[in-house]
C-alpha cells in the first residue's frame, strides 16, 4: 500500500485516528524537552503535541521534512533530545546501526521512543493470518549488518521489536552504544485490531474507543504478554 493510500484511510477512519491519538500522547508524554526527530514519517500524521520536530522518511511526501535513511542520519552530533518512530524500527535492515547512529545524534538525556509491532501468543497468530507484513521469530540481531540501498523500504519483519526488547535484550549491554533500556511494555489489547488498521473494514465505532483503552490500561498487566499487539519501548542515551 504507498502513502497515498495510507492518508485515504487515515482520514476515513476515525476509529483509527483515536487510537493513535492515544498511541501519540504515550509517546509525547514519555520524552524529554527540547528538538525532536521522527523517523519514517510517512503522512506526517505524529501528533504535534510531540513538540519541535523535524520529520524525515527514507521516500519523499507531503508530511516529510526530509528525505534520508535511518541507517545514515545526516545530522551533526547531540543534535536532538527526542527521536520518535511509528512502526518503523521492523522495516529497518540493520536495527543495531540504526541504534548507533541514534546514540550519535543525540544528546546525553535524550530518548528513542517507539511504538512497534508486539509479538503475543494471541497477536502473533492474528499478524500471521490476517497481516501481510511477514514475522520471523528466528531472526537475530547482526552488529555487522550492512544496509542494502535497493531495499524494499516496506519490507519488515514484525517480530524484530519484541525479539530486541522481549526476547533477547541482553543485546543492548553488548552494542556500542550509550543506550539504556528505560521502558518495554505491551499496550493494545482488542480497541486497535478492531479498528483493522489501515485495512479497508473496522469493527469499532470511534465512540467506543476512548472507555475501551482505558479498561484496556487496567486489563494490561495481566494480559498484555499473552494478547498485546503493540509495544512501546523507550531508551535514553546515558
Amino acid at each position: 500500500m504507498q502513502l497515498d493510500e495510507y492518508r485515504r484511510r487515515w482520514e476515513s477512519k476515525p476509529a483509527l485516528r483515536a487510537v493513535y491519538a492515544d498511541l501519540h500522547r504515550r509517546m509525547s508524554d514519555a520524552a524529554v524537552s527540547g528538538p525532536g526527530l521522527e523517523i519514517g514519517a510517512g503522512i506526517g500524521n505524529l501528533a504535534s503535541g510531540c513538540g519541535n520536530l523535524l520529520r524525515m522518511d527514507i521516500q519523499c511526501s507531503p508530511g516529510v521534512d526530509l528525505a534520508a535513511d535511518a541507517h545514515r542520519l545526516p545530522f551533526a552530533d547531540a543534535s536532538f533530545t527526542n527521536i520518535f518512530l511509528f512502526d518503523v524500527l521492523h522495516h529497518l535492515q540493520c536495527p543495531l546501526r540504526f541504534f548507533a547512529e541514534a546514540d550519535r545524534v543525540l544528546r546525553v538525556g535524550g530518548r528513542v521512543i517507539m511504538v512497534e509491532p508486539g509479538i503475543t501468543p494471541v497477536s502473533g497468530m492474528l499478524y500471521r493470518l490476517g497481516h501481510e507484513e511477514p514475522v520471523d521469530l528466528g531472526w537475530q540481531p547482526d552488529p555487522d549488518c550492512v544496509p542494502d540501498p535497493g531495499k524494499d523500504p516496506y519490507a519488515s519483519n514484525q517480530a524484530i521489536p519484541t525479539i530486541l526488547f522481549k526476547r533477547s535484550p541482553d543485546w543492548i549491554a553488548a552494542a556500542e552504544t550509550s543506550l539504556q533500556i528505560r521502558e518495554a511494555r505491551w499496550l493494545s489489547l482488542v480497541v486497535y485490531p478492531l479498528t483493522g488498521g489501515f485495512k479497508s473494514w473496522s469493527m469499532m465505532p470511534s465512540a467506543c474507543v476512548a472507555p475501551l483503552l482505558r479498561l484496556e490500561d487496567l486489563l494490561l498487566p495481566m494480559l498484555g504478554g499473552f494478547m498485546g499487539f503493540r509495544l512501546m519501548v523507550v531508551l535514553e542515551k546515558t
